[in-house]
């Protein structure tokens, strides 16, 4: 009795196992007749699942021609780079062509990075961190690590670039990098620097520094030259607030302030200062001139003020009935940003050429024929 016990549960194991493999093998033959089923009709299920070029992909940005369309929480920086355009998100870098097509995508861990270019070079560093990187047109030109965090950072021709750090010697401390990345200049400062502009051929710099003067706060510039110990010039007491710095003829300065635009010859010696008519709202500067922008609030308008010859000290302004946000000058034309509208002008304050934009931009950036307007969800390109 017990041998044949054994011999039906032995008998009843295997009928089981026979069961449970016939389970699997129809489980399988079902699963594989479900995905020969989507194959066959994906044609009806498909389309709303594939990714649209000309809408959001998973990333931050899109691919494919302009205009590029931003994710609704991205916040980006744009710059130009030759005829390329980059973008700078929190988490990647992107190069898009001239026709809008990505020529790279690459990620970074930069906290709060800022992002400019300059002779086909750009720059890009950590505020308040310590990693920058130079990129040329073609690849990476160098990289660096700072000992301490970086307060601000310029960039002149070739890849030159002058980083202020913060110290706990000094207030702050500029180290200049020649186009290896190798040190070149070193300076402890006294005062805050806010800015360095670079000479035409970067053997020198002038460094604008912020200072307080009998209770207020004050200008001072510093020439100095990278092979010499002492100062090339200095000028001290300029009675505003620097806000920019662009170089100006033969190795001389313009300074645009928050109360005053300030120039000065190669040798230090000062040529103008124009006191503002109302509050600045932007500025910038070409070899063909400087260009301010004042808001009116009472006329809820915008005045131009332009100056093409500091040695005379002559100034054009033009009334505008926009009220505009930025202004750019570049080679010999003034492009000016409004809500509504951009509209270029000439150095003699005669309006040139509008394009009527239907959607407002945060800003542009201009390269050859063209623009890149910067607005919250898009970028788009336009000749102008």
């Amino acid at each position: 009795m017990e041998e044949y016990s054994a011999r039906g549960l032995a008998e009843l194991r295997r009928q089981k196992k026979r069961k449970r493999s016939m389970l699997k093998f129809l489980y399988f033959i079902a699963i594989v007749i479900v995905i020969l089923g989507l194959y066959i009709s994906k044609d009806r299920w498909m389309p709303s699942f594939k990714v649209d070029n000309s809408g959001y992909t998973d990333d931050e940005i899109t691919v494919g021609s302009f205009p590029l369309k931003i994710a609704g929480s991205t916040k980006y920086k744009a710059c130009t780079l030759g005829d390329r355009l980059i973008v700078l998100t929190d988490t990647r870098r992107y190069t898009y062509t001239a026709s809008g097509d990505t020529n790279n995508v690459e990620s970074h861990s930069y906290s709060n990075a800022i992002l400019k270019s300059f002779d086909n070079r750009t720059l890009m560093y950590e505020q308040n961190g310590t990693s920058l990187k130079v990129d040329s047109k073609r690849s990476v030109q160098y990289e660096k690590k700072m000992d301490d965090p970086i307060y601000v950072a310029s960039l002149g021709s070739n890849g030159f670039t002058a980083v202020i750090t913060q110290s706990d010697q000094y207030v702050c401390e500029l180290h200049v990098y020649d186009d290896s990345g190798d040190e070149i200049y070193f300076r402890g400062c006294s005062q805050r620097i806010t800015d360095v502009v670079f000479k035409a051929d970067c053997s020198g710099c002038r460094i604008i520094s912020l200072n307080v003067s009998e209770g207020n706060l004050v200008s001072e510039i510093t020439a100095v030259d990278f092979d010499k110990t002492e100062n090339v010039w200095e000028a001290g007491n300029i009675a505003t607030c620097p806000v920019s710095a662009y170089p100006y003829g033969e190795d001389g300065l313009v300074l645009f302030g928050d109360t005053m635009f300030a120039c000065f010859a190669g040798d230090g010696t000062e040529i103008m200062e124009y006191p503002y008519p109302g509050a600045l709202i932007d500025a910038s500067c070409s070899s063909a001139g400087a260009v301010m922008m004042f808001e009116n609030k009472e006329r809820q308008s915008t005045t131009l003020s332009i100056i093409t010859d500091p040695a005379s000290g002559g100034v054009t302004e033009a009334k505008l009935n926009e009220k505009f946000k930025h202004v750019l000058a570049w080679d010999d034309r003034i492009y000016m940003l409004s809500e509504t509208v951009l509209e270029s002008y000439g150095y003699d304050g005669k309006a040139i050429k509008a394009l009527e934009l239907d959607q407002p931009f945060s800003d542009f950036e201009k390269t050859g024929r063209y623009v890149y307007l910067e607005g919250h969800r898009t970028i788009e390109k336009k000749e102008f």
